[in-house]
């Protein structure tokens, strides 16, 4: 492998912990900013609103650029974001810098993406681009459960200041050890959007209505998990959900190839839907050592088929338009980060409205409609062809 690789995938490792650390800080951050858990809930909202529109949208503008600048630029700013995200005096300005961190993180992923396949033989350009999107996993599974422990440990600021230092380093390597970059011609807006047609649409709103229920849950998992186990430090879980998230893709993945994209699709978002529900039974049992193991157990299952889902899901988009799959597949993205936004503004609301302890229930039901839509959606393909 091509070594210039690994500062890009430590730039997407970073990000990965970035998007993710927020939910085990989360419970620090509403006391220390005196504002409630689904006020602060709405940072993820925020990053991941501004992340789906920003991805397609600075991406076509910023077509003519050259890359290497580009990623220096968007690195740069993804810094300082979170630099000023360790140091705000109030929430409000929390809320803006997210938002700046979510811009860049949203410029910075494609370009990485596009820049890791230039940077290889023709031949090698799916591995690479599997090295680079391993990165954002690699930041669940290490970089978000590290990030919440000395943010839990210390104090959230401190977790802003770990993806500070990194996000430098990495900007500091991409000047010294990325060489310059020519760019691929890149197709406008309105050329990208020719390639949602109405089975893609169908198919990308399954994906938000899943991602809704499983990141309605996600957001709040600390004082979920902290309802559950009394326990303040969630991060054990975490580590255990970003392993069962790392099982998934490659079950996924094989299963994909093996039963087919849309059977895998299908049996994920059951499982997803099952896993969700659980969470609001344990809220049912008295907290103790039971419930722990319970919770760790659940952490560990519920990351397969949530993150099966991915290349199965992209698999069959790509089914559905063969010609422009690159762009189909720049739409999913958005899809999931606006999944992810709406997820926590939706979590949030059923804390408000009830308790935290329906939000599994509510999760799972959301998967649920995903599963049925899907299938619906299947057979409404089938007679189209």
């Amino acid at each position: 492998m091509n070594y210039r690789l690994f500062i890009l995938i430590l730039g997407t490792f970073i990000i990965g912990t970035d998007d993710f650390v927020i939910a085990g800080i989360l419970p620090s951050i509403a006391d220390d900013l005196n504002v409630s858990i689904v006020a602060a809930g709405q940072l993820v909202t925020a990053f991941a609103l501004a992340y789906a529109i920003g991805a397609p949208v600075l991406g076509t503008l910023a077509f003519n650029l050259p890359l290497k600048r580009l990623l220096i630029l968007s690195m740069l700013v993804f810094t300082v974001s979170n630099g000023l995200s360790a140091i705000v005096p109030s929430f409000e300005w929390l809320f803006v810098t997210r938002i700046l961190a979510a811009l860049s993180a949203s410029l910075f992923t494609p370009l990485a993406m596009a820049a890791s396949a230039r940077l290889v033989p023709e031949s090698k350009r799916g591995k690479a681009l599997s090295f680079i999107t391993a990165g954002i996993t690699l930041g669940l599974i290490l970089g978000a459960p590290i990030g919440t422990w000395i943010g839990n440990a210390l104090n959230w600021r401190y977790s802003f200041l770990l993806v500070t230092i990194m996000s430098l380093i990495t900007t500091i390597g991409i000047m010294m050890i990325l060489p310059t970059i020519e760019r691929e011609e890149t197709v406008s807006l309105r050329t990208r959007l020719r390639s949602l047609n109405s089975q893609v649409l169908l198919t990308l709103t399954v994906s938000i209505i899943a991602t809704i229920g499983g990141f309605a849950t996600y957001t709040y998992i600390a004082p979920i998990l902290n309802k559950i186990t009394t326990l303040h430090n969630i991060s054990w879980f975490l580590l255990l959900f970003g392993i069962g998230s790392l099982f998934g893709n490659l079950i996924g993945g094989y299963g994909t190839d093996r039963i087919g994209a849309s059977t895998t699709l299908k049996m994920s978002l059951g499982g997803f839907s099952i896993i969700l529900f659980s969470f609001s039974l344990l809220t049912l049992l008295t907290p103790g050592y039971t419930t722990i193991a319970l919770a760790s157990i659940v952490a560990l299952l519920w990351g397969i088929p949530g993150f099966a889902l991915n290349p199965a899901l992209n698999s069959y988009l790509i089914s559905l338009s063969p010609s422009q799959a690159s762009m189909t597949l720049s739409f999913s993205a958005s899809a999931l980060y606006l999944g992810i936004g709406l997820g926590a503004i939706i979590g949030g609301g059923v804390i408000r409205i009830s308790s935290i302890d329906y939000v599994g229930l509510v999760s799972g039901i959301l998967v649920g409609i995903a599963l049925v839509m899907f299938m619906v959606i299947q057979k409404f393909c089938i007679k189209k062809q």
